[in-house]
């Protein structure tokens, strides 16, 4: 239709005056995502800290929950039209999921790929760690004071991991700041949830 024709009387949807505006129904995507970072780092950070040994819970929480669950908050995020959180929950979802299959490739793949090395996983470590760093200082800029704190305990995660895995002795300093970046992010999940659900600030963030 050029802008010399007019519009039939019959179109609704051509009519300039006639404005649609859609409501957003769907809920907060980021307790979940922060619910399965937190998970899956509590675990890793438990095993680092020395409370238990083998890495079948490791894998396990970072296949499903560090994984799936913030590759599912990412895809919502994107939804929405938050370009931060989609990014964000997306990539460390797709990091879980790289994680796992480092952990697991000793077993499973090593005849054919053979195992990590811990300078390889050192330096991808560390490029993560830069990744993150990146991303802490766009959330001051957010200015959400809980995820400021999750974002510099897993910029430090990152950057304390791949500190140990290239040989410089941290010792287990860097299980515990795993351990604290759990419990960083599931707090802020369930605070998320529980400001969300009585309407008002239950749990400060």
């Amino acid at each position: 239709m050029t802008n010399n024709e007019e519009a039939p009387e019959n179109c609704v949807l051509c009519k300039p005056e006639n404005e649609f505006h859609i409501i957003d129904k769907t809920s907060d995507h980021a307790p979940l995502g922060f619910m399965g970072l937190g998970l899956a780092a509590t675990m890793l950070g438990l095993m680092g800290s020395g409370f238990f040994a083998d890495a079948t819970m490791v894998v396990s929480m970072s296949i499903f929950l560090g994984g799936f669950a913030q590759v599912f908050a990412g895809i919502e995020g994107w939804k929405k039209g938050d370009v931060f959180g989609a990014t964000a929950f997306s990539a460390f979802g797709l990091f879980w999921f790289s994680f796992a299959f480092i952990l697991m490739s000793t077993g499973l793949a090593s005849g054919v790929l053979g195992a990590a090395s811990a300078a390889s996983v050192g330096f991808y470590l560390l490029i993560w760690g830069i990744v993150s760093l990146v991303l802490l200082l766009v959330t001051f800029k957010i200015g959400i004071k809980a995820i400021i704190v999750v974002f510099i305990a897993l910029t430090l995660t990152f950057f304390l991991n791949a500190a140990a895995n290239l040989g410089i002795g941290v010792g287990s300093l860097a299980g515990y700041v795993t351990l604290i970046l759990g419990i960083s992010a599931l707090y802020t999940s369930l605070a998320l949830v529980a400001n969300s659900v009585f309407g008002k600030t239950i749990a400060p963030l």
